[in-house]
């Protein structure tokens, strides 16, 4: 792994081979937590942050042209979205809520503690537009990107930190403020996550009523 990471410092396209790692390996289902603080360590918190920003977004747009355009997932998107309306209430809701606020919803989605294939693959099958989608995968994206490449960033301080060998006063303001911003991020997902799931279930209640009144 060591080798790996000496190759993308010293070779000239390292960033490029690296950010097309990080765009596929979100593409096909896998977190993107090992590679933003892999980016971190390996390139430092500004340029890691940017290239693992553009290989999030890449996948993004990778995910938006399978569901939607490719021509081998042509008519999947509708029955993909057909069934899970039929099949889950909430999703009704939800469908709902982004054709009357797109941006707004699809934002609050995409800072749900869900794995990134999950909200990359699904919501392009609900009714929104592009834009919405781009806008606010772009937006969480810079937020996990930069949580996590600074983490990647600040492993050598967590290692001297460990072993003792932290310098001064700096080592431990470092290492105070990587399990800060740690513990922050995962706690404002956790936040956002239950918001969005208590607004859902109260846009369910609501829908649920307005469905019985109608039959009445």
């Amino acid at each position: 792994m060591i080798d790996v990471f000496d190759y993308f410092q010293s070779d000239p396209l390292g960033p490029f081979y690296f950010t097309l790692l990080y765009a596929t390996w979100v593409s096909i289902c896998l977190s993107k937590t090992p590679v933003s603080i892999a980016g971190g360590y390996i390139f430092g918190f500004p340029f890691g942050l940017l290239l693992s920003f553009l290989g999030m977004m890449i996948a993004v747009f990778f995910a938006f042209f399978v569901v939607r355009h490719a021509p081998c997932t042509r008519g999947m998107r509708e029955k993909g979205k057909a069934w899970l309306l039929s099949e889950y209430r909430s999703m009704n809701v939800i469908n709902i809520v982004m054709q009357k606020h797109p941006l707004k919803a699809c934002v609050a989605l995409r800072f749900m503690y869900v794995p990134s294939f999950v909200k990359n693959y699904y919501l392009p099958l609900f009714d929104v537009s592009a834009a919405a989608l781009f806008l606010a995968g772009s937006i969480s994206s810079f937020f996990y990107c930069a949580a996590f490449c600074y983490v990647g960033s600040t492993i050598d301080t967590l290692a001297d930190a460990a072993a003792g060998k932290a310098s001064g006063d700096g080592g431990a303001i470092k290492l105070g403020v990587l399990i800060g911003s740690v513990v922050l991020t995962f706690l404002a997902l956790l936040i956002v996550t239950n918001k969005v799931k208590k607004f859902v279930r109260e846009q369910e209640k609501l829908q649920q009523k307005v469905d019985v009144e109608s039959q009445g």
